[in-house]
Order: structure tokens, then C-alpha cells, then sequence
């Protein structure tokens, strides 16, 4: 049989011809719903969280930048979208899952927060890596 050649699918009082273009899309669209439904039911969450020690970005994983390894934070519009990209101090960008300025009103206000936590914790250590202080005589 020719898998080129475009096939007959008969039911009860249906008779229908599907190119293969037509299947492939149809196929397309099928796995795209199925995965955004998994994703819609199994809640993944994407965004970033804010700490003391250092940027926490959850996109699937979670993986934490410190404050004092992110030298610059920048905006970047793409088709339209503003996102935030942290480039880290060995050379590497990573492109924030949150916040974007397609999906959020107060994108403007998150990029202020977040610019400003981390220019209150990137030149000093985490506390938990602080000098000890001396005991008091």
C-alpha cells in the first residue's frame, strides 16, 4: 500500500478522505491538546521566588541563582513579550519563567521588586556564609 496515497475511513452512513497533510495536522493539534491538558492537570507552576540567598527559578525544575553570581538583569522584548534575563557572572543568561508582560498586569512592578532585591543582596555574602562575629567580653 502507497502511504502516500490518501485513505478512506468509513463509519455508519460516513465516508470521509483524509490527505496525509489534513492527518498530520490532525495529529498535531490532537497531541497538542493532550499535552496542554497534562499540564493543566498536573499544576506544574512556573515562576521565580525571592529569598534572602538567592533567585529561585522553578520552570519544571528548580534551580536556585545567588544573588552575588547574577551580575545584571536585563528586559528583553521578543515579538512583543517582555521577559527578565539574569546573565550570571561565569557568562551564562537564563530567561525567567516570570514575570512576562504578556500574561501579567504588574509586569512593570515585579521587574522594580525584583531589580531591587537584587541590589540590596548582590555584592554582600548569604547570611548563613557571613563572617562570625565575637562573643561580646
Amino acid at each position: 500500500m502507497n502511504s502516500s496515497a490518501p485513505r478512506t475511513a468509513q463509519g455508519p452512513g460516513r465516508s470521509f478522505r483524509l490527505g496525509l497533510a489534513q492527518r498530520d495536522l490532525a495529529q498535531v493539534l490532537g497531541r497538542s491538546l493532550v499535552g496542554v491538558a497534562v499540564l493543566t492537570l498536573t499544576g506544574r507552576r512556573r515562576g521565580v521566588v525571592l529569598t534572602e540567598d538567592a533567585l529561585v527559578v522553578v520552570d519544571g525544575a528548580r534551580r536556585e541563582l545567588p544573588w552575588s553570581g547574577i551580575a545584571r538583569l536585563e528586559v528583553r522584548r521578543v515579538l512583543g513579550v517582555s521577559q527578565v534575563v539574569a546573565h550570571l557572572a561565569d557568562g551564562r543568561r537564563t530567561t525567567l519563567p516570570a514575570p512576562t508582560s504578556f500574561v501579567d498586569a504588574r509586569f512593570e512592578a515585579k521587574v522594580r521588586e525584583l531589580t531591587q532585591w537584587w541590589a540590596e543582596r548582590r555584592l554582600s555574602p548569604p547570611p548563613a556564609a557571613a563572617a562570625p562575629t565575637a562573643p561580646a567580653p
